[in-house]
C-alpha cells in the first residue's frame, strides 16, 4: 500500500499551511471572595448510595441547605443596622439637654447598686465613658435619687459641661441630644460609653404663631444626614467602636463644679 501523498515528493516534510481559527473568549471565572450561590433542592432531589439513587428526606434537604449556605456565607458587605433605627425606651440612655443630663431609669438599674459615677470624655475619640466610684472620690457625681434601696432617674444640672460639649460637637444649643449607652467590661470594671457622634436629635417644641391659645407643637426627631446613606456601620468596623483605653485621650470632667446661678448649684435637681 503506497502511504505517499501526491502533493509533495517522498522524503520531504509536507508544506506548512497556517489555519486561522476565530477565537473564542472562555466564561470568565468567578472570584473565590464571591459568595456562593445556595443550590436550589427540590422535592426531586436525590443521593448517591452503594445501593443506587434515593430521594432525600425533607431533614435531609435542610441539613444540605444549611451547609450550603454556611460554605458560602461572609460577613463581608453587612452593616449593623443602628439601633436608633428602633424602638429602645428600654435601652439605656444619656440625654443632653440645654444646661443638664439625664441618665434614663434602664441605664441606672443595669449597674447594680451604683450611686456616684466620673464622667469621662474624650475629645479626640468623641466618646463619653461613665465609671462607677465611691461617693468620696474625687470628681464624683450622683446620677441618681437613691432612697428605701430604690433608685431613680434624676437632672443633672451642669451648664459648664454642657456649654463645653455642645461647643466640641458643634451642636445647636436650642436642640436635645440623645445618646444610646453600651455596656461594657474593662479589666474588671462595667462601664458604659456613648458615643457623641451618633445621636438623635430633638427639635423644641413651637407654638402656632397665628394662634396665641394654641398648644406648643410637639418636637420633631431626626437624625445625622450621613446615617440616610447607610443602615449602619460594617461589621469590620463595628466592634471597634465599643474599644477604649482609659490611658488614652480620657479625661475626668467635674460636673458638678458651681454653676453661674449660685441657687441651682452643682447637683442639680
Amino acid at each position: 500500500m503506497d502511504d505517499r501523498r501526491p502533493d509533495y515528493p517522498f522524503g520531504s516534510q509536507p508544506t506548512q499551511q497556517s489555519f486561522q481559527q476565530p477565537f473564542q473568549q472562555l466564561p470568565a471565572l468567578r472570584p473565590f471572595s464571591q459568595p456562593m450561590q445556595q443550590p436550589i433542592l427540590g422535592q426531586d432531589a436525590q443521593m448517591l448510595t452503594p445501593a443506587g439513587f434515593k430521594p432525600l428526606s425533607r431533614e435531609e434537604r435542610e441539613e444540605a441547605r444549611r451547609i450550603a449556605a454556611e460554605a458560602g456565607f461572609s460577613f463581608d458587605g453587612y452593616q449593623v443596622v443602628r439601633r436608633e433605627f428602633f424602638s429602645h425606651i428600654y435601652d439605656p440612655t444619656l440625654t443632653i439637654k440645654g444646661s443638664s443630663i439625664v441618665f434614663n431609669n434602664a441605664c441606672i438599674s443595669k449597674l447594680d447598686q451604683v450611686v456616684y459615677v466620673q464622667v469621662l470624655v474624650n475629645p479626640t475619640a468623641e466618646k463619653l465613658v461613665i465609671r462607677p466610684c465611691e461617693e468620696g472620690a474625687r470628681d464624683a457625681v450622683r446620677w441618681c435619687i437613691a432612697k428605701d434601696d430604690k433608685r431613680k432617674s434624676r437632672e443633672i444640672t451642669c451648664r459648664m459641661f454642657t456649654a463645653k460639649l455642645y461647643e466640641m460637637m458643634g451642636w445647636e444649643t436650642l436642640y436635645r441630644y440623645k445618646l444610646q449607652g453600651t455596656r461594657i467590661d474593662y479589666h474588671g470594671e462595667q462601664l458604659y460609653v456613648f458615643d457623641l457622634t451618633s445621636t438623635e436629635i430633638f427639635l423644641p417644641a413651637v407654638k402656632d404663631p397665628g394662634d396665641p391659645e394654641a398648644k406648643k407643637r410637639r418636637g420633631k426627631t431626626v437624625f445625622p444626614a450621613d446615617w440616610r446613606d447607610s443602615f449602619g456601620i460594617p461589621v469590620q468596623e463595628h466592634a471597634q467602636t465599643t474599644q477604649i483605653n482609659l490611658l488614652d485621650g480620657y479625661g475626668y470632667v467635674d460636673v458638678s463644679a458651681p454653676q453661674d446661678n449660685p441657687a441651682e448649684g452643682g447637683e442639680g435637681k
